[in-house]
């Protein structure tokens, strides 16, 4: 038994089938060839070839994941899942007879219930006054992620182009490089409309004429599109301003325009359709939510449910 030299050429291989042939996206390329790196290292540490790979040697991998790192359950059933479709593609191809990883279960996962911003909040936040371009640019980042529901992703990935303000709506290329149109409400569509007639003179002025960054529609302080770093950035500056004691992402404003929807009686079907989820299974997470909050309303205003109220009125 011996370190496959050839382990390299085949994690390269799968890379370039889920790029070529599944069409995932950038962030899920960068996801899987770490997953599939991190694996090669422990195999190479112990002189064994990808394609020597037991279900032994699976179990111990896995067992070392869930103990051994400080990964949470979420990351280590996605590091299995990488794995076992690699092994999946290996076999199909006639370089494996089994799956190795086929039976390896994952780390318990508890599903947290999404963080939502009130609705108080997030009045606040969408009126902070601006006073120059990159506060413009600020506020119509937080507009487009309320009034659309986007991943981050998929914002920073939006041009200029993509933009149908005639009609309201923007075009965003979400996982699996599916497309869907998301909508602008008027004070959204106004703020963007400004927000345009100050962008070109910006990025004119640091010299971004050609090339990809000049169809970006948000931008950094260099005039080139705005990198996921420097949102979280904004995000903390935001929150501290703010006088926010709650974590404030872009995540959180994509989770409170779900809620927000439902809240209002919108269908999960039509939620699913503007987030762009594959499966409903994955938007229904939105109505525990919400059933949540018609718990909490119910027990602030029903005589019966105000708990402490109602202990407080017990007769002697």
């Amino acid at each position: 038994m011996g370190t496959d030299p050839n382990s390299t050429d085949h994690i390269e291989a799968y890379v370039s089938y889920l790029q070529e042939v599944r069409h995932v996206s950038a962030l899920t390329v960068i996801s899987y060839r770490h997953d599939l790196t991190l694996f090669k290292s422990f195999l190479a540490e112990r002189g064994i070839g990808v394609l020597e790979v037991t279900p032994m040697d699976a179990r111990r991998y896995g067992a070392s994941m869930i103990r051994g790192k400080d990964y949470k359950p979420a990351t280590v059933n996605r590091m299995l899942s990488t794995l076992r479709g690699f092994y999946r593609h290996l076999v199909k191809n006639g370089l494996c007879q089994t799956n190795p990883f086929g039976r390896i279960e994952g780390s318990p996962r508890f599903r947290r219930l999404p963080e939502v911003i009130s609705r108080q909040e997030m009045e606040r936040i969408l009126s902070i006054p601006f006073h120059d371009f990159l506060g413009l640019r600020d506020t119509v980042m937080f507009h487009l992620f309320y009034s659309t529901g986007c991943r981050l992703s998929e914002l920073l990935a939006v041009n200029v182009e993509d933009l149908e303000l005639d009609d309201e709506r923007l075009l965003v290329h979400g996982k699996g490089n599916r497309q869907r149109y998301v909508f602008l409400n008027p004070g959204t569509k106004a703020l963007v409309v400004h927000y345009l007639e100050q962008r070109a003179v910006f990025q004119a002025g640091h010299g971004v004429t050609t090339g990809a960054d000049s169809h970006a529609l948000l931008l950094g302080s260099r005039g080139k599109r705005l990198s996921a770093s420097s949102v979280h950035s904004i995000f903390e500056k935001y929150r501290r301003l703010l006088g926010l004691r709650t974590r404030f992402t872009p995540h959180m404003l994509r989770h409170s325009f779900a809620t927000h929807l439902l809240d209002n009686d919108s269908g999960i079907r039509i939620v699913q359709e503007l987030l762009g989820h594959a499966s409903i299974s994955t938007t229904q997470i939105y109505t525990h939510v919400t059933k949540e909050r018609l718990r909490s309303v119910y027990e602030h205003s029903h005589p019966h449910g105000r708990k402490k109220k109602w202990k407080s009125e017990e007769r002697p």
